[in-house]
């Protein structure tokens, strides 16, 4: 793959220059995710794994707990919590319910908690990710 001029910038930088800009950056998400959490959506999670992700750029220690974020976490969740019916109908109200709050906002001309709100319908619908499946096996049998 050909590198962009920011690319092959970046690489020359000195490695002390380049690893402490990463460690600030980085160090700067992860702070402020508790912060960004407090608000409505799933925010904080998204900016903490990106700081993560750019300390995981130039650091060893913040790789192995990329990994272990992205592969074990899920598969503890998936291991210890198993969603009921009643669980996924739970989710699914209140995804409508965080839908009708995102459009009644973009009514009134309201629109940050309309990125916040759809954000949050989406995050909750990708992990009821199974209900998505049986939706759709249903609606091929009625076809």
């Amino acid at each position: 793959m050909k590198q962009t001029w920011i690319q092959r910038r970046w690489k020359n930088l000195p490695d002390t220059i380049r690893r402490s800009v990463v460690f600030l950056g980085g160090m700067l998400l992860v702070t402020i995710a508790p912060f960004v959490g407090a608000l409505p959506g799933p925010g904080g999670v998204i900016i903490f794994l990106s700081g993560i992700a750019v300390l995981a750029t130039e650091f060893d220690w913040a790789e192995n707990l990329k990994e272990v974020i992205m592969k074990k976490a899920p598969e503890e969740v998936k291991r210890r919590w198993k969603p009921t019916p009643r669980w996924q109908i739970i989710f699914d109200f209140t995804t409508v319910g965080l839908l009708a709050a995102a459009v009644t906002f973009y009514l009134h001309q309201t629109y940050l908690p309309v990125v916040s709100l759809t954000t949050a319908a989406i995050a909750i619908t990708a992990f009821n990710r199974s209900r998505l499946e049986r939706l759709k096996a249903r609606l091929k049998r009625k076809r």
